[in-house]
């Protein structure tokens, strides 16, 4: 475990990181929303590394389709539209607290996932995943809005006070924000209580991860909704929340909604591996509906399978995410992998 840092380093660290949301929650929206989307474009025109995952991830996708001009303007775009989720995390709690926040969400998304939840066997909780698109902060306040309490599992903050700033804003939302540690076990036992499990799966997974298809490549994948959903025979559904225009607007955009099938004796390699392509190919078409509000900063593809090397120089080769699940469901669903980037959610 990494050494925590002296509290007053962490306070001299917060108190801007404090001002800015201030500022974000409270400046006038197009100023707050414009400013960040420039800064983000500034970010990829500045940060030769980042640019570069962002090309190779954009490439990948549309690199038959687009000319290297287009897949410039498109990574230059979504750089400054991820930069805006910022200003969602500062003025979501205020919304919230006023009450303002369904007059700011699509109504017919909103309505769509509705009649969506109520097709769903009555008590049973679901496992929502979504892909790094859109607002995922907004996905989270909608998809509580529709579903009720949920059950995240995050990477804690290395700053204390950022830390409990997040932990007290998501308690507004009916959020519980679990350690990765452990989270596993947190999360069943929500399920069982009730409550609804949230993933944002399209990470790229350091150890024991699976490997998938993502975008035709593949990728080193989360198996963890998959195996909580054989566990529990909870529906997976699939969907993220798009912006609207440049401000504080959302619409809920569901992709799919899917049981993963249970495998029988001798072909749980095979279910597992069909349920996790299932939730990728859900997770793809939704990029595919706004890909300039995607986060393609993100190094998808860094890990590789054994038999091509891997981008990451680990000295330990048992690290690496193995090409089939282990056999115990429970452990590898409690060691939730993790990722290459502090997670965005």
């Amino acid at each position: 475990m990494a050494k925590k840092s002296p509290m007053v380093v962490d306070l001299l660290v917060w108190l801007p990181i404090r001002g800015l949301l201030f500022g974000l929650a409270w400046m006038p929206e197009r100023l707050a929303y414009g400013s960040m989307a420039a800064l983000g474009r500034l970010f990829f025109r500045l940060s030769g590394r980042r640019r570069r995952i962002v090309l190779a991830n954009l490439a990948q996708v549309f690199g038959e389709t687009r000319s290297e001009e287009e897949l410039w303007a498109l990574g230059r775009r979504s750089s400054g539209e991820i930069f805006r989720v910022l200003v969602d995390v500062a003025r979501t709690p205020r919304m919230v607290q006023r009450k303002d926040i369904d007059e700011l969400l699509d109504s017919e998304g909103t309505l769509e996932a509705q009649r969506i939840a109520e097709t769903l066997a009555p008590g049973v909780p679901v496992i929502i995943c979504s892909p790094h698109l859109g607002s995922w902060e907004a996905a989270s306040v909608m998809a509580a809005k529709v579903f009720g309490e949920l059950h995240i599992i995050a990477r804690p903050m290395a700053n204390r006070f950022l830390q409990n700033y997040m932990l007290k804003t998501r308690s507004i939302l009916d959020q519980h924000i679990l350690p990765r540690r452990g989270g596993i076990q947190a999360i069943r036992a929500g399920l069982r209580s009730g409550g609804h499990a949230v993933f944002l799966p399209d990470q790229n997974q350091r150890i024991r991860g699976t490997f998938v298809p993502f975008f035709g490549k593949l990728a080193s994948c989360d198996r963890s909704p998959i195996l909580l959903s054989w566990m529990g025979g909870h529906p997976i559904v699939v969907g993220s929340a798009l912006r609207v225009g440049h401000g504080y607007r959302f619409r809920m955009v569901l992709s799919e909604v899917f049981i993963p099938r249970v495998p029988e004796e001798g072909q749980r390699e095979e279910a597992l591996y069909a349920g996790i392509l299932q939730l990728n190919q859900a997770m793809e078409s939704l990029i595919r509906q706004a890909p300039e509000q995607y986060f393609w900063l993100h190094n998808r593809f860094r890990t590789r399978p054994p038999q091509e090397g891997s981008a990451e120089s680990f000295s330990d080769t048992s690290r690496q995410p193995e090409a089939r699940p282990p056999e115990t469901p429970d452990k590898s669903a409690e060691a939730h992998g993790e990722t290459d980037d502090p997670p965005a959610e």
